[in-house]
């Protein structure tokens, strides 16, 4: 599996149902939103399509988009050991305090996801095969049963019950409505649909 993705929902209700409805960003506040997560002035970099370079665009670039009632962010640097601890990145960018964010990387098995409301953790979990389970807090989500219950086992000998990446692609079509390395028929929206704002640290 390749699959990498640094993605984070700002605003309430799950993110699929807001993409269904999204208009075009808005590329001002896109900007400034973007100028915050990065804690200095930005330029723009062009766009970055969702179902791509948008979810893991390259070093040095941010994909912010602005909507009307919701934000989307795509960027390597927050894809934490522990998802608890952006918790209060979260709330310095989430006006509700409400999130969800998808984090994956191939290269170390690492799968995670997190559901942040009101400004607090309502679910968090982390693995990658080495260390294992990093983080899990709250009550699981629907989508996890197969999981946890054993029908997406490993064989044997593999350090975790199921694979990181595939739960991660399962939070990540559970939540957006999309994956990376799944089939386009369970897709709730087309990814590529989507271009959002990238931007880069202003010289």
């Amino acid at each position: 599996m390749g699959a990498k993705a640094g993605l984070v929902y700002l605003g309430e209700g799950l993110p699929v149902d807001a993409l269904k409805a999204a208009p075009a960003p808005d590329e001002e506040r896109s900007a400034a939103l973007a100028d915050t997560v990065l804690g200095d002035y930005v330029a723009n970099a062009g766009t970055r399509v969702l179902g791509e370079d948008g979810l893991w665009p390259e070093p040095g670039t941010i994909c912010a988009a602005a909507y009307d009632d919701f934000a989307l962010i795509g960027y390597r640097e927050i894809g934490p050991d522990r998802p608890s601890e952006i918790t209060e990145w979260i709330n310095a960018v989430s006006p509700s305090g409400g999130a969800c964010g998808v984090f994956m990387h191939s290269v170390i098995d690492y799968g995670a996801f997190a559901i942040w409301e009101d400004g607090r953790v309502r679910r968090s979990i982390s693995l990658a095969s080495d260390p294992g389970v990093m983080e899990d807090l709250g009550d699981r989500c629907q989508f996890e049963t197969p999981f946890w219950s054993g029908d997406r086992a490993m064989e044997d000998g593999y350090p975790l019950p199921f694979h990181p990446l595939e739960f991660g692609e399962a939070a990540l079509l559970a939540f957006f409505g999309f994956g990376i390395e799944g089939f386009p028929p369970e897709y709730e929206i087309d990814p590529h649909r989507y271009a959002i704002p990238a931007f880069r640290p202003a010289d």
